[in-house]
């Protein structure tokens, strides 16, 4: 019973990645990761300092991409949503 709770709360779980072009040194890194897990819907933070990204797991109940955006704007960071790359040779 208790595991068909938890599954039930990770149907929602919804990952975004962003590219952060003005993101230059761990400090800046540090600030992006601080500013996403403020909000209590962001449940994975992994930023990638040297790709100038950082991957968002949150719950698609409570914000969503936009949202989320948002708070790296607000955090004077330049994000964008990542596109997808194709593995095509």
């Amino acid at each position: 019973m208790m595991f068909a709770g938890l599954f039930a709360m990770n149907v929602m779980a919804e990952n975004v990645k962003f590219t952060i072009s003005n993101m230059h040194c761990e400090n800046c890194a540090k600030r992006v990761e601080n500013a996403l897990k403020a909000n209590e819907a962001v449940s994975e933070v992994k930023v990638n300092l040297e790709s100038q990204s950082v991957c968002v797991s949150y719950d698609a109940k409570k914000t969503n991409v936009e949202a989320i955006q948002k708070t790296l704007t607000a955090a004077n960071f330049q994000a964008e949503i990542a596109k997808p790359s194709s593995a095509s040779s």
